[in-house]
C-alpha cells in the first residue's frame, strides 16, 4: 500500500468508531436532552396564549364607465368646453394596496382605540389601553427586555414623550413606548389578497378570543367602508364635474338661442348677403352648443347611474367566528423542536470532539 493511500485511509471517517463514541456518551446526550426538554417546557408553558380570528370575502365590483365622447370632444372645444376629464371612471383601487391601508397610522389608530370586550378580564377597554396597562411580557420576554433590550429601555426613560399635537399643526407625536405598542398591534393584523381569485383574507391575533373576533369584524367593516368610500367619492367627483359642465353648456346654449332670436328680429328680410352669412354663423354656433348641451344631459344621467355602479359589493365567504383553539404557543411542535435540537447539538459536540482527539 502506497504512503498516499495510507494517508487517505487514515483520514476516512470510521462510522463504527463514531457510533461507539456516541454510545459511550449516551448519558451526556440524555442529560442535554433533559435540559432542553425542561427549557422547552418552561418556554411552552410561560409563553403568552394567543387566539387568531379570520374572515374571507370577495369583492365583486360593478365596473361602470361613462360613454365614449367620440367626436364630442372636438365640438366641445369649439364651443369653449374642456371635457378631457370625463369618462375616466375606470380607475380601481388595487387589492395589492389593502395591506398598506390596514397598516396605515389612521387605520391602526381607529382599530386600536375602539372599545373591545376582553373575556378574560370581563371588561371593555381599548386594545391600546390593554397593551399599555394590562398586558405583560412572557418569561422569555422579560429576560430579553432586561438583557438585550436594557440599553434601549434606559434610553427610552429619558427620551419618552407623550402623544400631543405639535404646536397646533395637527401633527400627532407618539412616545417611543406608544409607537412600539402601535407597531406590535400592526403585527397582529394582516390582510392577504390572492391576485388570481381576488379572495381577501383578514386575520387578527389577540390574547383574548372574543377580542380577536371583535377586532376582525371591525377591521373587515372598516376596510370595506374605506374601499367603498374611495370608489364612490371618485364617481361622485366625476358626477359633480359633469353637472357643472352641463349647467355651463345649458347657459351657453340659451345665450346662443337669444343671439339668433335678436338677430332674426333685427333682420326680418334676410336679403342681404352679409346678413345671411351672419345668420348662418349664429345658427351654427347655436347648433354646436345644442349638441354639447344634449350630450352632457345624457352624460349627467349616466354619471348618476355610475355612482351606483361604482359601489362595490362584498360577499363574505367565511364570516368571523370566535376562535376556540389557541393559535400559539404550539406546545407540541415547540417540544419536538427542542428535543431534535438537543439531539443534534449533543451529537455534533461528541462527533466534533471525537474527530479532534482522533487527529491529535
Amino acid at each position: 500500500m502506497s504512503e498516499e493511500n495510507k494517508i487517505v485511509q487514515d483520514d476516512e471517517i470510521d462510522l463504527l468508531e463514531l457510533s461507539r463514541a456516541i454510545w459511550s456518551r449516551r448519558r451526556f446526550i440524555v442529560k442535554i436532552t433533559g435540559i432542553f426538554t425542561v427549557l422547552g417546557l418552561i418556554i411552552a408553558f410561560t409563553s403568552k396564549v394567543e387566539y387568531e380570528a379570520s374572515a374571507k370575502l370577495l369583492s365583486e365590483s360593478q365596473e361602470g364607465s361613462l360613454p365614449d365622447l367620440g367626436g364630442l370632444g372636438g365640438l366641445a372645444g369649439l364651443a369653449g368646453f374642456d371635457l378631457s376629464s370625463l369618462g375616466g371612471g375606470g380607475q380601481v383601487l388595487s387589492p395589492e394596496l389593502f395591506p398598506e391601508i390596514v397598516n396605515s397610522e389612521p387605520f391602526l389608530r381607529k382599530l386600536i382605540n375602539e372599545p373591545t370586550y376582553f373575556e378574560r378580564l370581563d371588561s371593555t377597554l381599548s386594545s391600546f389601553t390593554y397593551f399599555k396597562e394590562i398586558d405583560r411580557p412572557s418569561l422569555l420576554g422579560y429576560v430579553a427586555e432586561y438583557t438585550i433590550g436594557l440599553p434601549s429601555k434606559i434610553k427610552n426613560m429619558y427620551t419618552s414623550r407623550s402623544n400631543s399635537s405639535d404646536r397646533g399643526l395637527e401633527l400627532t407625536r407618539y412616545s417611543k413606548e406608544d409607537w412600539s405598542i402601535m407597531k406590535n398591534f400592526a403585527e397582529r393584523i394582516s390582510v392577504e389578497v390572492e391576485s388570481s381569485t381576488g379572495l381577501i383574507t383578514i386575520k387578527v391575533e389577540m390574547p383574548d378570543p372574543i377580542a380577536s373576533a371583535q377586532i376582525s369584524k371591525l377591521m373587515l367593516d372598516e376596510l370595506t367602508n374605506y374601499i367603498t368610500k374611495y370608489k364612490v367619492e371618485k364617481a361622485k367627483a366625476n358626477l359633480e364635474f359633469v353637472r357643472l359642465e352641463f349647467e355651463k353648456a345649458k347657459s351657453i346654449y340659451q345665450l346662443k338661442q337669444a343671439d339668433v332670436a335678436r338677430f332674426t328680429n333685427r333682420n326680418r328680410n334676410l336679403t342681404n348677403a352679409l346678413a345671411q352669412v351672419e345668420f348662418k354663423r349664429l345658427q351654427n354656433d347655436m347648433d354646436i352648443s345644442f349638441e354639447v348641451y344634449k350630450s352632457l344631459a345624457s352624460q349627467l344621467e349616466q354619471a348618476k347611474i355610475h355612482v351606483n355602479q361604482e359601489t362595490p359589493v362584498f360577499t363574505v365567504l367565511e364570516p368571523v367566528r370566535i376562535p376556540e383553539d389557541k393559535s400559539s404557543p404550539k406546545r407540541g411542535i415547540l417540544m419536538i423542536a427542542f428535543i431534535i435540537s438537543s439531539l443534534f447539538i449533543s451529537t455534533a459536540y461528541i462527533l466534533t470532539r471525537s474527530m479532534i482527539f482522533r487527529h491529535v
